[in-house]
């Protein structure tokens, strides 16, 4: 057994990392630990190794276990929460997708989205829009742009809209002058854009050309929404048939350039969530904030 402390961590050697819980969706489907009351941020580590290969030898293979975390604890939704006691109306953000290691995680998924509302039960509905990135037989494949009203709506694909990992997105959900709602994917490396307003239509446009779409792909004239009060920059573990998919390896996800309407706002420690399950593992842990953004890591 290995032990390390660094300042606020205290790592104790063996093979495992958090004390969590599981199932849910999207919406966040609660807190399952609460950061530790007061005092310094100061949490226990234990890493422990374990498996073997065919031959029946030990091989390394990660997992965390964390006592007291200094961040909440949800099934699904791993990153910052910013709670606002008037209607979030604007809420943006800037990532690149990531590229998932599907050696890791051969049949994997993963989320990386901006949105309103959903963030607690009287946070309103969740309005979103992003990137999900999928391992299936061990290879990445269908990084596709989306929109959501959850719960009234499921995910709803910007289908002629092709991105790739390593493209460097833009998120944005906002209020319109005429109190309809937009959500808008950027993807700022083809200049191609997935774009849903309320009570209109959904589809792709041209950078280049805003005004026209380069492809309407359906009609949201029964959408409406009714607002909400968080804003939201989030790596999720996605729900497919009801059950959470396996957490795809993604690595280190970092938002940058994120703003909202939300009055002086900032992000905080108290805003902080990781992805941990009711086994006790934490599978994505966020970092402090670094000017307007912060990252968020797979941890196994």
């Amino acid at each position: 057994m290995v032990g390390v402390e660094r300042e606020a961590l205290h790592a104790v050697g063996e093979t495992s990392l958090l004390e969590g819980a599981r199932p849910g969706a999207r919406p966040l489907q609660g807190e399952v630990q609460r950061k530790a009351a007061g005092g310094r941020r100061r949490c226990q580590l234990e890493v422990r190794l374990h498996g073997e290969n065919a031959k029946g030898k030990a091989v390394a293979r990660r997992s965390f276990r964390l006592h007291a975390p200094p961040f909440s604890i949800s099934p699904n939704w791993g990153g910052y929460v910013v709670p606002s006691t008037t209607p979030v109306t604007d809420v943006s953000g800037q990532f690149t997708i990531p590229t998932l290691d599907c050696n890791q995680t051969a049949d994997a998924g993963v989320s990386t989205w901006v949105g309103i509302g959903g963030g607690g039960a009287s946070a309103g509905d969740l309005l979103q829009t992003g990137v999900r990135s999928d391992c299936i037989g061990g290879v990445q494949h269908d990084d596709v742009g989306w929109w959501e009203e959850a719960p009234e709506l499921p995910e709803v694909d910007f289908t002629d809209m092709s991105v790739s990992a390593g493209n460097v997105m833009r998120a944005t959900v906002v209020q319109n002058s005429d109190r309809s709602w937009t959500t808008r994917i950027d993807d700022l490396t083809t200049g191609i854009s997935g774009v849903m307003t309320t009570g209109q239509a959904y589809g792709t446009i041209l950078d280049a050309n805003p005004t026209s779409w380069l492809d309407e792909e359906g009609l949201t004239t029964s959408v409406s929404y009714g607002g909400g009060y968080t804003a939201e920059w989030i790596v999720e573990d996605y729900e497919l048939n009801g059950t959470l998919v396996p957490l795809a390896d993604f690595g280190t996800a970092t938002f940058t350039n994120l703003t909202t309407s939300v009055p002086s706002w900032a992000l905080t420690d108290d805003e902080q969530s990781g992805i941990g399950d009711n086994g006790g593992l934490l599978h994505a842990a966020p970092s402090e904030p670094s000017g307007n953004g912060f990252s968020i890591t797979w941890t196994g």
